[in-house]
């Protein structure tokens, strides 16, 4: 079982991710670490890690972020495999639940969970996200995308939060997309050419919003990056007016929202 993290300038978030990672109950655990240039300090506290499951590897500084999640991923021996930004944390047994998820379900290529959003601080924003449209169990890769399609947002969530098995992974790589924010959204949907998508909706971890985070500092782009993946969707699935309809306001609703929340964050000082 291997966990990646593709880091570039992660301080001062970067311990607390990495020590939730350690504290996992899962016996098995490699642990990927790849920088990709930092200067605030990140490398050395990677370099002062003593933990036997750790390897720190070093890609070309300016190689970008895509890049650097390819090579951490490529890197990787696990069978399962769960890849990690620098700022997230996951809960003590959200490993082990999700193996257990996908070795107990034939044909499932990748398992996520609902999380919840934590502001600059650790502080609770927002309980139970994600996973909308989508109950508990195994969904072919046609009801994942209707149900993001429909929501106007991802609601598989970010990659910390899923779990692949390494072969449908490493068989989609590099990590590609047209849009930058959707960088997992396309990998989910190529993933999901190879099998079924397990939900449990018991949250298992906590992504974190904060200055630096690429969903706050792109935050202008969300719609127009979204909407071209709807474009993509309508061309391949064909989709009913009324689902057009509902995908055209959801992710109208989606961004709104989510450029309205971060004004108010921080005006409050979360971030």
């Amino acid at each position: 079982m291997s966990v990646v993290v593709p880091v570039l300038n992660g301080m001062p978030y970067l311990p607390t991710t990495i020590d939730s990672i350690l504290q996992q109950s899962h016996r098995t655990l490699e642990v990927v670490l790849s920088d990709g240039g930092s200067t605030d300090g990140s490398l050395e506290y990677l370099r002062s890690l003593d933990d036997d499951r750790i390897r720190l590897m070093q890609v070309p500084p300016g190689i970008g972020m895509a890049a650097n999640w390819t090579a951490a991923t490529e890197a990787a021996t696990g069978v399962f495999i769960k890849a990690m930004s620098q700022d997230d944390v996951i809960d003590a047994d959200l490993i082990a639940r999700q193996v257990a998820a996908l070795e107990r379900t034939p044909g499932s290529v990748m398992v996520t969970a609902r999380r919840h959003i934590i502001d600059a601080r650790g502080r609770l924003l927002f309980r139970n996200r994600g996973c909308s449209g989508l109950g508990d169990g195994a969904h072919d890769r046609a009801a994942v995308l209707r149900a993001c399609f429909r929501n106007g947002t991802n609601v598989v969530g970010e990659p910390f939060i899923v779990l692949f098995r390494r072969e449908a992974l490493l068989s989609t790589m590099p990590w590609d997309s047209p849009e930058l924010l959707l960088l997992d959204l396309v990998q989910y949907d190529r993933v999901l050419v190879h099998g079924s998508a397990v939900v449990e909706r018991r949250a298992g971890g906590s992504f974190r919003v904060s200055a630096s985070s690429a969903s706050t500092t792109l935050a202008h782009r969300q719609l127009d990056d979204f909407r071209a993946w709807q474009g993509r969707y309508v061309e391949e699935m064909h989709p009913a007016t009324w689902d057009r309809v509902r995908g055209h306001v959801g992710s109208w609703t989606q961004a709104t929202l989510r450029r309205v929340s971060y004004r108010v964050l921080r005006l409050r000082g979360a971030f």
